[in-house]
């Protein structure tokens, strides 16, 4: 078949597991993984030799055996009509094989999205508890050691491409003697003299990379749980977390990268060819959201407690009192502990030469996820303010002038993804940015890697929450999402946060603000300045314009920050050494003028805020007349076609579970096939029955 509908079959086939799963991932037997046990044959047939994954950049060579060819009707043996190359381990037993093989073929080009949508697949897997299966693990690290990008990986010998170069050039003169056009363009020679073929080219195999990376997202697992003798309850090992081997190949991956990014970018610098990199922009993304993930998931699912600074999330368990004791770290790699820490992202994303805005945008993204997950208990006193520092430091890099208008542009999309608190997604720039099928990129940021309803959808931006069983750490995000977009709406309504927190939002607000109306601020330590002879940032990009209002109108529905006003209502102590310390005196103030032309502005549209209201309320009273419309064709003293709801309204959907979930589209299906009003059958149970006539 078609690699595309290969590609597909595979993510089927994963969806098919996950909903035949077993109730634990240590199930054993041969039907408890059964689809996960045919990708896994499937990958090892087709991907491995002599037990080796095979990189990237291999391409292998069929052979079709004239032995095998079915003439004359006869298919016994069609199933060996073509061989792998690599099969043959003697090298007079290929050297044979080549001779008198009746074709030479390599694999078809699109075959790396197959072998990108069987490890996908394959990560993807869940048992019924939510868990990744140990086996998954094992295979991920397995192709994670063997990719080697940097090599142009090939298995056949000089002497081998020589005696198929001649056979061909043999073939194409017959065909000319014969009169004969050559319609193959596979074979078809791109140079004057015959001596170089298509099949000869490099090609980048980043995105062979990138996805292998990127399948890392989905997997969750915990640390093995083993009988405490003393109390006679199960703990958590104090073995190395399962996911270290894992964030020890991406940190290879990022490393390696940054470098080869570094390197691209003082040879340009040099060489000022203005040729970009963007089909190496793929790995870097993916390892950091990789990495991320990974780090998160791994103190998501530690049994510790361990003391946070503002910008640094350190693994910590729910069960654990504030008085608990640290843990020691047993860790293989020390790099493991930067990854959870904002700084590591920050140093990315400020590294000099500047980095590709791929890069720069994964860094943020992994930025705000590690902010938001530092605040994700409750008990702890201190203000979450992660989400704010997040969006101070997306507000700062907006401002900067060396940021590209695209950079800026997707900088204000993740900044308004971590304002919201209930896209669960981590995913978005590793998902689209550097990938030329932006469809396909799309659908899988929207839905996940096997849509909204099938295990491994923490990608999925469609759902509006997750549970910390099946995916523990979008759970932490999102739980400190909320509870610092909670401190940005309430701060200065009440005294439950400090002056400074109610400054410090303020502050941001005012930039924020300034900035929509185009305004230059040149950064937030230095907001208050002004700047007449220069345009802002938003002065002629209307879209980031509007991003940006759309995050101010988010955080803020009614127009007003609370802390905004409160901070204008101390005129008492402006002035003064507190005032300063607190930063209140970057906070803009309200003049005399400026009040008399908002009321002027108010008087100016007052009709038109007065018809906003009237079709507010008339929208109102349509969906309850649309409640009455299908409560009155619902009666009994009706007949005809209206006694078979032919023509009538339909039901009301309900807002129950699902729905505030965010699956309205499955609340509505669910609700309309219960009714029997979709079409479809009402039955909730089928039965199958053998036998009867034909």
């Amino acid at each position: 078949h078609n690699p595309a509908v290969r590609a597909q079959a595979a993510l089927a086939i994963a969806q098919w597991q996950n909903n035949k799963a077993p109730n634990s991932r240590d199930a054993v037997g041969v039907d408890s993984w059964l689809g996960l046990n045919i990708l896994m044959q499937y990958f090892k047939e087709r991907y491995y030799s002599h037990g080796v994954v095979m990189p990237n950049k291999f391409t292998r060579m069929t052979i079709k055996n004239p032995a095998s060819g079915g003439q004359g009707g006869n298919t016994e043996g069609a199933s060996d009509a073509y061989q792998y190359l690599d099969t043959f381990a003697d090298k007079e037993e290929r050297e044979r094989a080549l001779k008198f093989a009746e074709e030479i073929e390599t694999e078809e080009d699109e075959e790396y999205r197959v072998r990108a949508a069987v490890i996908t697949a394959a990560a993807s897997v869940r048992a019924k508890d939510g868990m990744t299966p140990p086996i998954v693990l094992t295979f991920l690290e397995a192709i994670l050691h063997s990719i080697d990008g940097s090599s142009a990986s090939n298995l056949i010998s000089p002497e081998e491409n020589d005696l198929i170069r001649r056979r061909e050039r043999r073939k194409r003169t017959k065909r000319d003697n014969e009169g004969k056009n050559d319609s193959d363009v596979s074979s078809r020679q791109i140079h004057p003299n015959g001596d170089v073929n298509v099949d000869d080219l490099p090609y980048v195999s980043s995105s062979l990379v990138a996805d292998a990376l990127l399948a890392l997202c989905y997997i969750n697992v915990r640390p093995a749980l083993i009988d405490d003798p003393e109390k006679g309850t199960q703990i958590q090992s104090k073995e190395d977390h399962p996911v270290l081997p894992l964030m020890e190949a991406c940190h290879r991956w990022l490393d390696w990268e940054l470098y080869r990014e570094s390197i691209r970018c003082e040879t340009e610098m040099e060489t000022m060819t203005g040729v970009g990199g963007g089909c190496y922009s793929t790995i870097a993304p993916c390892a950091i959201t990789a990495l991320c993930s990974l780090a998160l998931l791994r103190q998501s699912t530690t049994d510790a407690y361990i003391e946070e600074g503002e910008g640094n999330v350190e693994a910590k368990s729910t069960d654990c009192p504030l008085s608990g004791t640290k843990r020691k770290s047993h860790d293989r790699n020390k790099k493991s502990e930067e990854a959870a820490t904002a700084q590591f992202y920050v140093d990315i994303f400020d590294s000099r030469p500047i980095r590709s805005d791929a890069t720069r945008a994964a860094a943020a993204q992994a930025l705000a996820c590690i902010c938001c997950a530092a605040d994700r208990l409750e008990y702890f006193s201190a203000e979450p303010v992660g989400l704010l520092t997040a969006l101070e430091f997306m507000l700062e890099r907006i401002l900067e002038p060396t940021t590209s208008p695209s950079l800026r542009q997707t900088l204000a999309s993740l900044m308004l993804d971590a304002s919201q608190g209930k896209v669960c997604s981590l995913q978005r720039v590793a998902t689209i940015a550097g990938r030329g099928d932006l469809c396909t990129s799309g659908v899988r940021f929207m839905a996940g890697s096997l849509g909204a309803s099938y295990g491994g959808d923490n990608g999925s931006a469609l759902l509006m929450t997750v549970s910390e069983a099946t995916h523990p750490a979008a759970n932490a995000v999102n739980d400190g999402a909320r509870r610092s977009l909670s401190l940005l709406q309430r701060c200065g309504r009440d005294m439950t946060y400090g002056e400074a927190a109610v400054a410090r939002v303020a502050t941001f607000a005012t930039v924020l603000w300034r900035t929509i109306n185009g305004e230059h601020v040149p950064s937030l330590s230095s907001s208050n300045g002004k700047n007449e002879d220069f345009d802002g940032v938003c002065a002629f990009d209307g879209h980031l314009r509007c991003a940006l209002l759309a995050l101010f109108q988010w955080i803020w529905p009614k127009g007003s920050c609370n802390a905004l006003l409160r901070v204008q209502l101390w005129g008492n102590l402006e002035g003064t050494d507190r005032y300063r310390q607190i930063g209140a005196d970057e906070v803009m103030k309200t003049t005399k003028e400026e009040k008399e032309a908002a009321a002027a502005e108010e008087v100016m549209f007052h009709d038109l805020a007065k018809t906003v209201s009237f079709e507010i309320d008339r929208q109102k009273w349509r969906g309850e007349m649309a409640t009455k419309a299908y409560e009155y064709s619902r009666k009994d003293d009706k007949g005809g076609a209206a006694k078979d709801g032919i023509g009538q309204p339909l039901s009301v959907v309900q807002k129950d579970d699902a729905w505030k979930l965010g699956g309205w589209a499955a609340s509505a299906t669910q609700q309309r096939r219960a009714k029997g009003e979709d079409g479809g059958s009402a039955g909730t149970k089928i039965r199958l029955r053998a036998g009867g006539g034909g």
